[in-house]
């Protein structure tokens, strides 16, 4: 079966900007996009079939994109979807969202996707495409997938790769992330990525990350999943809430593989 990108779709323009940004990652190996819809009755499956399908043509007369196909569906968006993932072996997923007052439903359903990585757009495209991808890292050896994943999208993008840390007194919290900037950077040499690593004060780690990211600004930040509850939970400063508002982020799980690169080594 040929791996596709799911695009979990309920109209808004939300929606909109992840199919833009599904399209940009999609085309490069030629993948199919699924649009997903979740009804919440039988009765109106077959119009809401022709509601997406109309999405989908407009789509593909604006992209020249036509590996599209769409599915309408009924049950619980949640079930709905990671069946539907599943059963497709997706790629990866990109999703609307609504910023922090869905938190818990998008943690929920991120978190139940092992193996797919969910990309969380809430703005359209900037650039068109990933050239500049952010990593806040910590000592966690799991968050090494986060530099597989970037090592993918340089094949696509050609990307930069900013790795921000934690400046932090604890010798043995210092001495893991230190092993984790040691990975990254025979990673990203091995492969000729351009990247940069820089500290920020450890304390009002989120805050900070996006201050830095401000004097970047990055296409796409990464993290892994089961921190990002906490990251846009933790930012206080209005001018960087209103920042993660326009930064599309890939949540990751620890188990994430990328069959291409040959799995996780680390």
């Amino acid at each position: 079966m040929e791996r596709c990108v799911l695009v979990p779709y309920e109209f808004s323009n939300e929606a909109n900007f992840a199919l833009n940004h599904a399209y940009e990652i999609a085309k490069f190996e030629k993948l199919p996009i699924h649009i997903l819809y979740v009804a919440d009755s039988d009765k109106m499956i077959d119009e809401w079939q022709e509601e997406l399908e109309k999405v989908a043509e407009k789509f593909k007369k604006d992209t020249g994109y036509e590996k599209v196909t769409t599915v309408v569906r009924k049950g619980s968006p949640f079930d709905v979807i990671h069946e539907y993932g599943i059963e497709q072996n997706a790629y990866l997923a990109v999703m609307g969202v609504h910023g922090i007052k869905t938190i818990e439903k998008q943690v929920k359903l991120i978190q139940k996707f092992v193996k797919v990585p969910f990309v969380l757009v809430q703005s359209p495209l900037a650039f068109g495409e990933y050239d500049r991808i952010c990593i806040p890292i910590d000592g966690d050896k799991k968050s090494r997938a986060k530099f597989i994943w970037a090592k993918y999208l340089n094949l696509i993008f050609e990307s930069h790769v900013y790795v921000v840390y934690p400046k932090t007194n604890s010798e043995s919290r210092q001495a893991d992330i230190n092993s984790n900037i040691a990975f990254a950077t025979s990673l990203f040499a091995d492969n000729a990525i351009e990247f940069d690593v820089e500290g920020v004060p450890e304390d009002d780690f989120y805050d900070n990350i996006y201050d830095y990211m401000r004097g970047i600004s990055p296409d796409l930040v990464l993290y892994m999943s089961e921190n990002y509850k906490k990251a846009f939970t933790s930012i206080k400063r209005p001018r960087n809430i209103e920042l993660s508002k326009k930064i599309p982020v890939m949540c990751v799980n620890p188990r994430t593989d990328i069959v291409k690169l040959g799995g996780f080594n680390y």
